[in-house]
């Protein structure tokens, strides 16, 4: 009698185990169905903004100017358009040597000439974004040019030099300039510490900021 009771008591227990571990897997499997379905929605998310990231994170986002206006895709130019603009970036990259040379003289020279290159721009032939943009960077080159111009020191003209550098950037890439040719490179030193940018034509460091006391100052950040 006593061992009929002992399985009776151990049935029932194995039932109302069976029971609750029922019940428990089924609350779990509910659970984990809703976590799951918040996980994938969070790895879509993740992935939509990884991808919204990946086509706007660019140099631009670190630049010190964001008001400086540069296309999600390349406003391809004619052949006419394009060869006038190569011309801006060619006095850009001579104003570059000169101060990465410590030569005044040769600075004032290519801002005269960048200025006047991109007068020789003839924009009307632009329209839509394209001509906006370009818009925004003749006027911001203005500026930024006119001013150096009138400073005297080297220091000072490296300062607007790499605003300048942040506008030859964004043309660079909102028209698809040189494609392949140009690289921009990053001082973290410039300016005590604040870092600046710069367009080259060559992968050889040839700081424009810190000139011939540091020549080899920088990185390259991308290939244009």
């Amino acid at each position: 009698m006593k061992i009929k009771n002992r399985f009776l008591q151990l049935g029932t227990l194995f039932i109302l185990l069976i029971v609750a571990a029922c019940s428990g897997g089924e609350k779990k499997d509910s659970g984990n169905q809703t976590d799951g379905s918040e996980v994938l929605q969070g790895v879509q998310q993740n992935k939509n903004t990884t991808g919204m990231h990946r086509q706007h994170n660019n140099l631009a986002d670190n630049f010190a100017n964001n008001d400086i206006v540069i296309l999600d895709e390349v406003y391809r130019v004619n052949e006419q358009t394009k060869a006038e603009l190569e011309e801006v970036i060619e006095a850009y990259l001579l104003l570059k040597d000169a101060l990465k040379d410590d030569n005044i003289v040769s600075a004032d020279k290519a801002t005269d000439l960048m200025l006047k290159k991109i007068k020789e721009v003839k924009s009307e032939k632009l329209d839509g974004k394209g001509q906006n943009a370009w818009e925004n960077h003749i006027s911001l080159y203005d500026d930024k040019l006119q001013e150096m111009q009138h400073v005297k020191g080297l220091e000072e003209k490296r300062s607007y030099f790499s605003h300048i550098s942040e506008i030859m950037y964004c043309t660079i890439k909102s028209f698809g300039l040189k494609e392949g040719d140009l690289f921009a490179i990053y001082c973290p030193m410039a300016f005590d510490g604040k870092g600046a940018y710069w367009i080259s034509e060559t992968k050889e460091i040839q700081n424009p900021y810190m000139g011939v006391k540091m020549p080899t100052c920088g990185k390259i950040k991308e290939e244009l």
